[in-house]
């Protein structure tokens, strides 16, 4: 479960005293943390007592640190190139490593560094130079302020999914000094704007800001900038300063630092324990003149901190052996909404032939010019597929163009960034998702596909992406026809996947394509039963939700009752909430009948002290865009042979809020 902070603007020295006033302040923070969490009457959002408002932060622990090489992390950085990843690294005289771990702490891969040394490495960042990644790790402690020089290396981001455990050179070094001599630095983070590194001292009163350029002029005689001291953080007194040796008290010793990648903010970490948020007000060195946004975290000497790629959350760690990996949620007070979409994408295929799939129609025309292809397409009975199959180019242009009407489509929620979760159907393969969510999507900050190989034998499958992170891995319910075991090839299965809410409950989520309407009507009854068990077998604490194209259309909705029979009883069906004006997500011209093929059903949990449920009037159908809709105002198909359409289905919206129970 997690905690709840009000964070408030203070100034420091009103917080920090001596250490035996540590203890009394830390008390007086605590007791609005319980108001907050305690009170029967007071949600998240009420006013902490004696505080001035600020925002609000919401604290768990994913995991730790799996791998148990990691023993001293002394650094956290966010990956370039994927949301779902942060690199870390251990301190002084350890193997030149770096190491990729999730937002659970699991390990993913790591960097093996050559013609680097690790001397003292205090804190790694990331940032993206020409369209590049990189990973700068900052060797500049110097506890004992003896080196006459220290060196930040920069390394190429490399991509995990290709190889999990590179050897690299680094990219280049930086080899500086300090005007005033030497000095010990924990916290370093990148100003992208300036194309500088920005470092912080630890041991200096107060604490001194440093700029480095990422791209000396010359390789020589680099020396960093001052830009002045940052009386902000906690200063000691001169009994605190007495008494450290002896106790071992190093509150205000800054030991980690970074710089949101929006720009809106730097955080910085001490031994207190605590975290200052710099709201951006100004340049850097104003920002951190301000009196920053507070609060104390339970974790012995933490050493690294690290925003997350959406800027919205922060991450820290300290040095010891499988530590915990602490996640704090910042942002208004309030849980934040959750959006679902359901879009069905006409057949969404790369362009290579995969084995074992009928998939010979989405090829390149110069892969079809062969006597085999000509024969398998002429033995197709529609005309349609069969003209498709020999005549449809599907270059990498023609890929280009399905992607980004896609895209388009998409973006149409959230403010341009797309819903935090999508439930995809009639995709071939991970791989054709993840182009979509890398290279036309990439502001999104979706996390890698969610995609199980099924027993479709044209190779469409369901799947989902999701801004929201896993509690555990997905898994594909294949469907089973005892009936027509002869019809299998032609469906596909249910895939679960399990979502960690923003409050840290658990949303299961099924991505649905059951059984096409030329299929005997015993099949969807089939499938409607088979979703219903898998339901039944869920913890009564998760909230659960199904999406996809359901194929029951209106006609035989109205003489078989399938949403009464099967529908209704176990979920509540989104668009009978909202979208009153909807007309449905599909038309079949040959009946001039509209339909709701593709739906969301969703089962809240029961028990909890809060629930999430569907907003009013949220629901609705996303076709927004010129390409989605005919000049008849149906789904406009997607064509490539005079580029217009998107799909031949409309995607379904909602949003999922919380409210407290009374």
């Amino acid at each position: 479960m997690r905690q709840w902070y009000r964070i408030a603007a203070v100034t420091p020295n009103d917080y920090y005293r001596h250490a035996s006033l540590r203890k009394n302040i830390l008390r007086k923070l605590l007791i609005p943390i319980i108001l907050i969490c305690g009170c029967s009457d007071a949600g998240p959002d009420a006013p902490a007592a004696d505080m001035p408002a600020g925002i609000a932060a919401r604290l768990s622990i994913p995991g730790r640190i799996e791998n148990k090489t990691i023993s001293e992390a002394s650094g956290l950085a966010a990956s370039q190139r994927r949301p779902d990843v942060l690199w870390t690294h251990n301190d002084s005289d350890a193997k030149a490593r770096l190491y990729a771990i999730d937002l659970a702490g699991k390990s993913l891969g790591r960097i093996k560094l050559k013609n680097a040394e690790n001397v003292d490495w205090e804190d790694i960042a990331s940032f993206r130079l020409n369209g590049n990644p990189y990973l700068l790790i900052a060797d500049v402690g110097d506890n004992e302020r003896k080196h006459k020089q220290v060196t930040l290396y920069v390394v190429a981001e490399p991509d995990l999914d290709i190889d999990a455990k590179p050897e690299l050179t680094p990219a280049w070094r930086i080899d500086f000094t300090y005007p005033g001599g030497p000095r010990d630095v924990e916290s370093v983070a990148i100003d992208i704007e300036n194309e500088q590194a920005l470092l912080l001292t630890k041991r200096t009163i107060p604490a001194e800001l440093y700029a480095v350029p990422l791209r000396p002029a010359t390789d020589e005689g680099v020396v960093a900038t001052f830009l002045g001291k940052i009386d902000s953080l906690p200063q000691p007194t001169r009994q605190d300063i007495e008494f450290a040796p002896k106790t071992g008290d190093y509150h205000w010793q800054a030991t980690g630092m970074d710089i949101a990648r929006d720009g809106s903010g730097i955080a910085i970490i001490s031994y207190l324990p605590a975290i200052y948020l710099y709201q951006r007000d100004g340049d850097w060195l104003s920002t951190l003149r301000k009196p920053p946004l507070q609060f104390p975290l339970r974790l012995r000497e933490p050493e690294a901190i690290a925003f997350s790629a959406d800027s919205k959350s922060l991450f820290v760690t300290n040095e010891k052996k499988h530590a915990p990996l602490m996640r704090i949620d910042i942002g208004p007070p309030g849980i934040p909404d959750v959006t679902i979409m359901t879009f069905n994408v006409q057949n969404l295929f790369d362009n290579v032939d995969d084995a074992g799939k009928d998939d010979k129609a989405y090829l390149p025309i110069e892969a079809k010019q062969n006597d085999d292809h000509i024969w398998e397409c002429n033995e197709i009975e529609v005309a349609s597929w069969r003209d498709e199959c020999l005549n449809l180019d599907w270059s990498v242009a023609a890929i280009d163009l399905k992607l980004s009407v896609l895209a388009e489509t998409i973006r149409q929620i959230g403010d341009g960034r797309g819903p935090d979760i999508i439930a995809f159907q009639e995709v071939e393969n991970a791989a054709i998702l993840n182009r979509l969510r890398t290279d036309y999507l990439a502001d999104s900050d979706y996390l890698p596909a969610i995609l199980i190989e099924g027993q479709d034998l044209r190779g469409i499958d369901v799947a989902f992406l999701s801004r929201l992170p896993l509690a555990k891995p997905a898994q594909l319910h294949a469907l089973r026809f005892d009936d027509h075991p002869e019809r299998e090839k032609d469906t596909r299965g249910v895939l679960e996947a399990t979502f960690r809410l923003p409050d840290g409950s658990l949303l299961t989520g099924f991505a649905v394509h059951f059984p096409a309407p030329f299929h005997p009507t015993e099949m969807r009854i089939a499938a409607y039963r088979h979703l219903a068990g898998l339901r039944a077998q869920l913890p009564d604490e998760n909230y659960v939700f199904a999406a996809g194209d359901f194929n029951t259309t209106s006609t035989e909705d109205q003489e078989q009752d399938m949403l009464e029979r099967f529908a209704r009883p176990y979920w509540t069906i989104a668009h009978e909430l909202g979208c009153g004006e909807c007309k449905g997500t599909a038309y079949y011209a040959r009946d001039e009948r509209w339909s709701f093929l593709d739906m969301i059903l969703y089962s809240p949990a029961r028990g909890e002290n809060a629930t999430w449920r569907i907003r009013a009037n949220s629901v609705r159908v996303a076709n927004g865009t010129k390409r989605q809709v005919t000049a008849n105002g149906v789904p406009a198909r997607f064509r490539l042979e005079n580029a217009t359409g998107v799909s031949d289905h409309w995607p379904l919206v909602l949003t999922l809020e919380t409210a407290q129970k009374q």
